[in-house]
């Protein structure tokens, strides 16, 4: 049974390594531990800054990550502003992400549990039901991605580009093209898709270890990459290399909107990984070190810019070439590369996008909803309900457009995670100077019980900043929208640390002392833990 000593008796601190273990296992908690949620014992913590920075190389390396680079140029925003906004927004997620990964990497413990101590030891679900959610958007994006590119590759072998020219004809050059273009084929290829990814996660699941699909999601990012690299050396041909008048091309919006897009267009990039910024804790409480974590992930906003260079020259040559702005690389392969070279690449891209949506949006996901209920939803079950909610939620009618991409997805799921990664950045950071009690995570009526299981302050600022964010009838609403992670993030730090301070911690954990600007608020058992072997 649960006990206060164990704060101290079944807690170890690593000070060379700076790592927390918990020595002991809490099974009479059903709802909050199990042996997959205990903290990672401190000699399993192996993973290098090698690993992190090859786990960052495969998720960047996507067809979205292209496209998001080069839709800058569709908003009128000049080259040089485009490339610049995506490392920016990249570095500044980053932020939040090594911080938030921090948590992982000194505690061992995956992100639902790190969640526990700002939301509560059941509160917490609710913001994983937010990431889980948007994984499960994600989901049907990279699903209609692969239709997109298996109907491209039907396009070129039953000779009917002539009708994918005449859309692009008449403006329609977008991922919508080929799902308007062929729209029986699309929408049969995309059931047949989800059906076999189905049976896929059924007959072979991912949690159990496939070492063939394993070694072939690490070949996915070097795929899209060649791919890429193509896209751009026969494009940049086309346009005989001519970098002087790519890179000139200027924002053609001034004044006040061209600084509304500006910002816009930088909330996006930085909302575009929010999610993993969340997320990372599931990887990091493997970290050897902090150092190998930070490091490892400090490569992932350059990584971001070679793809945003080669993305927005691309686009750009294929508008100096052809006249059309066409952001989506598998419409452009299809259109405008030899047959060969275009099967090549939609199958490359098929294949990648493939492997990226079982690993990248079905584990995480289908475990947030799987642990909602573990008693009767299996991980199957979990990945089954990623995949209805992908259907409901229909993000890929957001991805079909420039507009829908950046405002009615970046923008409106990077308020909801700007809010739930502020409260979690100003607790851990802020509040508790990166220090907490690791027993208290698994106790249903510990320190992190709060009120009957959630955290009022959480919950109260959340729902603040949302309706600001959110609401319509709000003054200057298109300018807050525009700066929806930014602003969710700052103003749930300004409500979040009062509520905290002055009302939840003298009230539901007052045996925390000190203040925000000596140290933070620990505990004397936190501060004996950490102080008693340096």
């Amino acid at each position: 049974m649960a006990h206060p000593t164990d704060r101290l008796e079944a807690v170890k601190y690593d000070v060379k390594r700076g790592q927390v273990e918990l020595t002991k296992g809490y099974p009479e908690e059903k709802f909050l531990w199990n042996v997959d949620f205990h903290p990672t014992p401190i000699r399993k913590r192996n993973w290098d800054w090698y690993t992190y920075a090859a786990i960052w190389f495969g998720m960047a390396f996507i067809v979205p990550s292209w496209s998001l680079a080069s839709v800058g140029l569709s908003f009128g925003l000049g080259t040089l502003d485009s490339i610049l906004l995506v490392f920016l927004g990249n570095a500044i997620v980053l932020i939040p992400m090594i911080i938030q990964s921090h948590g992982g990497a000194r505690y061992g413990i995956p992100e639902p549990v790190l969640t526990r101590t700002r939301w509560g030891v059941y509160g917490a679900i609710f913001p994983s039901w937010i990431r889980a959610v948007i994984g499960a958007g994600w989901w049907g994006i990279e699903t209609y991605i692969m239709t997109e590119a298996a109907v491209g590759i039907y396009a070129v072998l039953t000779h009917k580009l002539s009708v994918i020219e005449g859309y692009v004809a008449k403006g329609i050059a977008s991922p919508y093209t080929l799902s308007l273009a062929f729209p029986q084929v699309f929408w049969t290829t995309f059931a047949a898709i989800i059906l076999l990814q189905i049976a896929l996660l059924y007959f072979s699941p991912v949690p159990e270890a496939q070492p063939a699909l394993k070694w072939f999601a690490r070949l996915a990012a070097p795929l899209v990459l060649l791919g890429f690299v193509i896209l751009w050396y026969n494009f940049m041909s086309l346009s005989h290399w001519n970098f002087g008048q790519i890179f000139s091309l200027k924002p053609t919006v001034t004044g006040v909107n061209y600084w509304v897009m500006w910002f816009a267009f930088l909330n996006a990039n930085i909302a575009y990984w929010a999610t993993m910024a969340l997320s990372m804790p599931d990887y990091t409480r493997f970290a050897k070190s902090q150092f190998a974590q930070a490091v490892g992930q400090v490569p992932m906003p350059f990584m971001m810019l070679l793809i945003a260079l080669l993305g927005v020259m691309t686009t750009g040559a294929i508008e100096q070439v052809y006249h059309v702005a066409i952001w989506d690389p598998i419409l452009a392969s299809t259109l405008y590369l030899s047959p060969t070279l275009a099967v090549l690449l939609n199958t490359l891209f098929l294949l990648a996008t493939f492997s990226v949506n079982v690993f990248a949006n079905t584990v995480g996901p289908a475990y947030d909803f799987a642990n909602t209920f573990p008693r009767k939803l299996t991980w199957f079950r979990g990945a089954l309900i990623v995949i209805a909610v992908s259907v409901i939620l229909g993000a890929w009618t957001y991805y079909g457009s420039a507009y829908g991409y950046l405002y009615n997805w970046l923008l409106t799921y990077g308020g909801l995670l700007g809010s739930v990664e502020g409260i979690i950045i100003f607790d851990y950071a802020l509040i508790r100077r990166f220090k907490f009690e690791l027993t208290d995570v698994f106790w249903s009526k510990g320190r992190f019980r709060y009120w009957r299981g959630i955290n009022p302050a959480a919950f109260i600022t959340f729902a603040i900043v949302e309706f600001i964010i959110y609401a319509p009838f709000i003054p200057y609403h298109n300018i807050i929208f525009s700066n929806s992670w930014l602003l969710s993030f700052l103003l749930s730090g300004l409500i979040y640390v009062p509520l905290m301070t002055q009302w939840i911690m003298p009230r539901y954990q007052p045996e925390l002392k000190g203040s925000i600007f000596r140290g933070g608020y620990v505990s004397n058992e936190v501060m004996t833990v950490f102080n008693r072997n340096t």
